[in-house]
């Protein structure tokens, strides 16, 4: 061996302990961070949060107690898809195509290839990071003839026709979990009441789905018809393709095993990430057997509390590793608690408020619709048993990842992402000046030092409220022509947020898709 050999290998042997001297001390340096996520989950759903709640959820009132709760946390839309873009991105899902609605378990990737994203920014900064649960963000399936089919006008990541039996559902599909920031991914496209009905790992589905998975939901022959058969709508799932063996009462449980096995088999020396995005309390309503009847809240109260045993799973793994000091544990949820899941007509029957003191829930504008439980546990940092009462965003996520890690990140990234590194370590250092939310319809509400407003080209359909003085929306100012200035001054900072491209400081940015759309009724007629 000569000098030359014998000097590159030396080399190599150096900067590979050079190269593993800098994960330990990354791994020293920065936190993990697991993110739990329900789906439909209102804040009068954790009995932590509501004293009169019919449901008990000991291992989220847990993490209350050793973290801070932020009482005034929101989606940026109640609905999914695009609060879960928001989430991902630290961007308000209208600024790419999808205007209104959610994706179905068929539609393209709505993630750009040249976004950036909290799992990617994680990932090339000394993250091992993982997602197992329900992404619901598209992605690309390989399609027979996919050149000559149509989108659908109302959403233009969705198809225009049943594209099921143009799935090839044997080949690796693109855009999904791993193309878009995580190492690892085990979970389901969409919510478990779309098809198809089977799990994928990584870009790849575990097993090819050759069954049909028989309709359920409300019945047209149940006594008093349909509209009156909600125990039936609890159940929903659409009819669609199902690999053999897959049954929705299984999912949480195959999701919380997973978790934990991630948590439990964990030995990279650098920290994860682990995004767990659970299925529960959405439709198709299946809390297993051994809850069945735990709750004083029917099937739904089940539900939530086999929700909580999967967090006190999940906790429990990393104490059991010696994880917990060292680790961010968020829990959160994608938007309010859903109507189909818990039909209103159940608040009286059970005495339950899923959405507690407030007014409205998923889909809809009023605060119960994109209000939700925010807690966050950080040992040794964060102080035990503490709330904070500001206006956060779910959408703060790559902002907070950033500040976390030091590091600055493209000035076109994260446009509309607010750290709130300083309020988990009991400071107030936080910058965003006002919120944007959006429903499935793609309507607009904006919240700004302590007032909201709702737009609605219906006419006697737009609200005005003092939030700060009327949480629960009782008094609709917008008709009362003294609040003209305080209109003026919201629609003014909104047509602000949404035609800049951005609410963050920067430069100004295009939205895509058109630069005035069918949700700004209110700018339609203007040039700008």
């Amino acid at each position: 061996m000569n000098k030359t050999t014998i000097a590159l290998l030396l080399l190599l042997a150096f900067n590979a302990c050079k190269a593993q001297n800098t994960l330990s001390k990354v791994a020293k340096k920065h936190p993990n961070i697991v993110y739990i996520l329900a789906d439909d989950l209102g804040i009068g759903d954790v009995s932590g949060l509501n004293p009169d709640a019919k449901v008990s959820t000991p291992n989220i009132d847990n993490l209350i107690n050793n973290g801070i709760t932020f009482t005034d946390a929101h989606t940026t839309s109640s609905v999914c898809t695009p609060s879960r873009y928001s989430i991902m991105t630290g961007e308000y899902a209208w600024r790419t195509k999808l205007k209104s609605r959610v994706l179905d378990g068929y539609s393209k990737t709505m993630i750009e290839e040249t976004k950036d994203t909290a799992p990617k920014l994680l990932q090339r900064n000394g993250y091992e990071t993982a997602m197992i649960g329900k992404w619901h963000l598209g992605w690309n399936w390989v399609i027979e003839d996919e050149e000559n089919l149509e989108m659908n006008p109302k959403n233009p990541y969705q198809f225009n026709e049943d594209i099921s039996k143009k799935v090839d559902y044997s080949k690796p599909f693109k855009g999904g979990p791993t193309d878009n920031g995580f190492d690892y991914f085990f979970g389901l496209n969409a919510s478990l009441d779309f098809p198809p009905y089977v799990y994928s790992e990584n870009n790849k589905l575990v097993t090819i789905p050759t069954e049909t998975m028989k309709p359920d939901g409300k019945d047209k022959d149940f006594p008093g018809g349909r509209k009156n058969d909600l125990v039936g709508g609890q159940k929903l799932k659409r009819k669609g393709d199902k690999a053999p063996g897959f049954r929705a009462e299984q999912v949480m449980l195959d999701l919380t095993n997973k978790s934990v096995d991630y948590i439990s088999n964990y030995k990279e020396k650098k920290p994860f990430f682990l995004y767990i995005p659970l299925t529960a309390p959405h439709t198709p309503v299946y809390p297993r057997d051994e809850f069945l009847g735990k709750s004083k809240a029917g099937i739904y109260g089940d539900f939530i509390q086999e929700l909580d045993w999967t967090v006190g799973q999940i906790v429990s793994a990393l104490k059991k590793k010696g994880f917990e000091e060292n680790t961010i544990i968020i829990f959160t949820a994608d938007n309010g608690a859903s109507k189909a899941s818990f039909p209103e007509e159940f608040e009286e029957k059970y005495n339950h408020k899923p959405s507690a003191h407030l007014k409205g829930r998923k889909a809809s504008l009023h605060q119960g619709g994109h209000t939700v439980p925010f807690i966050v546990q950080w040992k040794n940092v964060i102080k035990p048993n503490s709330k904070n009462n500001t206006t956060i965003s779910l959408g703060d996520l790559y902002a907070t990842c950033a500040d976390l890690l030091k590091v600055k990140t493209d000035n076109n990234q994260g446009v509309d992402s607010y750290s709130i590194l300083s309020l988990l370590k009991g400071k107030e250092n936080y910058s965003r000046k006002a919120s944007v939310y959006s429903n499935f319809a793609g309507r607009f509400s904006i919240k700004k030092d302590g007032w909201k407003m709702d737009l609605n080209p219906k006419k006697g359909s737009s609200y005005l409220f003092n939030i700060a003085d009327d949480p629960s929306e009782t008094m609709n100012l917008f008709y009362d022509d003294s609040y003209a200035e305080k209109k003026e001054e919201l629609t003014l900072a909104l047509n602000e947020i949404i035609l800049n491209g951005r609410s963050t400081e920067g430069e100004p940015l295009e939205n895509k898709g058109p630069k005035i759309w069918k949700g700004l009724f209110w700018l339609k007629n203007k040039k700008n």
